[in-house]
């Protein structure tokens, strides 16, 4: 009887991660669109399945299913390098995946307060720029430890290198815990970020899609 109990507990716990996986029909069609896509695309670019002993077929399945199942809760980062080894360049690319979500929070930030006519005055420019400098390499040292790998794909060159596209999931709520501490430490780099603190931090709030 207590073994039953265990397993029936078991089986309770576990359906909330069965749940959040599951799709509609329209959104397992988009999910198979999207892994057939890229399967061509890599299979034409020359690239492999890199760091798991799953087939890219199974981890571009799972990928997208989480992003469709999980919707704007999840946040996909891309990061890109070359280097002489794969490990070599696998943390180029998590480097790179990182340095890309930092700048497209900046620029989603900076677009923001220039877009706001109470903060778009010429005499606070320098200010924000300081602010814009010290957000980006803040988001870029918090973010990175929220970068999930999904999946990586490698490819040999002709020159000897190594070149790797890595795909990071970021929760979104881990992603906004992230740029609210960069900007509570960035936000002492300018005196205007600190007058306009409780305007910013809406901006900072809103949620970062890099861009591909």
């Amino acid at each position: 009887m207590k073994k039953l109990v265990l397993m029936l507990m078991a089986v309770t716990m576990m359906l909330p991660m069965a749940n959040a996986q599951e799709l509609t029909k329209q959104q397992a069609k988009a999910v198979k669109k999207e892994v057939s896509k890229k399967m061509k695309e890599y299979k034409k670019k020359g690239y492999e399945i890199f760091g798991t002993t799953l087939t890219l077929e199974t981890k571009l399945t799972q990928h997208f299913t989480q992003m469709w199942s999980k919707g704007d809760q999840v946040v996909e980062v891309p990061g890109f390098s070359q280097a002489k080894s794969r490990n070599l360049a696998l943390n180029a690319a998590q480097n790179s995946a990182a340095a890309r979500y930092a700048t497209s929070a900046g620029q989603l930030v900076k677009g923001r307060v220039l877009s706001d006519e109470a903060l778009n005055s010429g005499d606070l420019t320098a200010e924000f720029d300081k602010f814009y400098a010290a957000f980006e390499g803040k988001v870029q040292q918090e973010i990175k430890g929220e970068l999930r790998p999904s999946f990586s794909v490698a490819k040999q060159n002709d020159d000897g290198t190594i070149s790797v596209e890595a795909y990071y999931l970021v929760d979104e709520d881990a992603a906004s815990r992230a740029r609210i501490r960069a900007f509570e430490i960035s936000k002492n780099e300018s005196a205007a970020a600190q007058k306009y603190a409780q305007k910013i931090s809406d901006f900072v709030n809103e949620r970062v899609v890099p861009e591909q």
